[in-house]
């Protein structure tokens, strides 16, 4: 005896129906619109938790009262969840505007690399910032996998910029689409990778509609590798190594290769390895646009949410 196949939707009605619904209840409508995209690109799985990054959308684009919004989407999540339709997260990055970085102004990227239930005090604790972004580091990456990023992005308040640090070195492409499936709103690859590796992950960065930072460690020349490369990436980030900082105290920040990138490239220039005061000074001084700092967030204290205005008080 065949499984009872779940319910089906006929793609147009439901499309133009969502359309109309739009005009009179935005969360409905918009789930029904969604919904006839994945039914048309015929990929039979969406997630609940793509319905809550929805949700973040709508609150903002159309400021809808919360607790409305959250009434109706617990209607949708049961709809959605008794018919077996799941959508992905790249579907949302796709039909939704994403959020973006902007070249006027300077960022503190937090990266966290410790434990989730450490990430979500230290979240906790941060001020309410849009030059803030959140970077789920590669040991979370390691140790939860892609959930990590998920985890990190419920934390985190709506409208946060994710940043998955998963210095890809190969396989782009699946790397890339776990990525952005998981959340992220921009994922990693190191320049040390072959430049097929890393065109091809510029190129899906694009298609999923995140952004690309390519990471410059353990690079002399970062200008050399983007000079080689079919398109540029979003961001490209200078950085000197944990180990370097602890065992090579000569090896310092490349902060000269800044301006030299900039006069070449109109892009976004990060930096890491500096986690003083005084480095994150140097940093803006020689015109970064993304300060990344961790040392001072590894752990929770007494002292996070004032550290995180100090930095921020450093980058405006």
């Amino acid at each position: 005896m065949q499984n009872q196949s779940p319910q089906k939707f006929i793609l147009p009605p439901l499309m133009i129906i969502g359309v109309l619904v739009l005009f009179i209840d935005p969360v409905l409508g918009s789930a029904l619109i969604i919904i006839g995209i994945a039914r048309l690109l015929k990929n039979p799985t969406i997630s609940v938790s793509s319905l809550a990054m929805l949700q973040e959308v709508i609150q903002q684009q159309k400021n809808i009262s919360k607790n409305n919004l959250d009434k109706n989407f617990s209607n949708i999540q049961n709809i959605v969840t008794k018919n077996t339709l799941l959508i992905p997260n790249q579907i949302f990055n796709t039909v939704f505007k994403k959020i973006r970085l902007e070249k006027r102004k300077k960022y503190l990227q937090i990266a966290l690399n410790s434990t989730l239930e450490e990430a979500q005090e230290i979240i906790s604790q941060l001020p309410t910032s849009d030059r803030i972004l959140i970077e789920v580091g590669t040991p979370l990456i390691k140790i939860y996998g892609t959930e990590a990023i998920e985890r990190i992005k419920a934390m985190a308040p709506g409208g946060s910029y994710i940043v998955a640090d998963n210095k890809c070195a190969d396989l782009a492409t699946r790397e890339v689409t776990m990525m952005a499936n998981a959340g992220a709103n921009a994922t990693t690859c190191l320049g040390v990778a072959p430049i097929e590796t890393i065109d091809n992950f510029i190129e899906e960065c694009e298609k999923c509609n995140i952004d690309s930072i390519i990471d410059m460690m353990n690079v002399e020349n970062a200008l050399a590798v983007l000079k080689k490369l079919k398109k540029l990436p979003t961001v490209v980030m200078l950085h000197r190594g944990v180990d370097e900082t602890e065992f090579s105290k000569e090896k310092q920040i490349p902060y000269y290769q800044i301006k030299q990138i900039k006069g070449s490239f109109n892009i976004l220039v990060a930096v890491a390895g500096g986690d003083t005061i005084k480095e994150v000074e140097r940093a803006i001084f020689n015109d970064a646009d993304i300060v990344v700092a961790w040392k001072n967030f590894y752990q929770p204290n007494f002292e996070t949410a004032q550290l995180a205005e100090s930095f921020l008080k450093e980058i405006q």
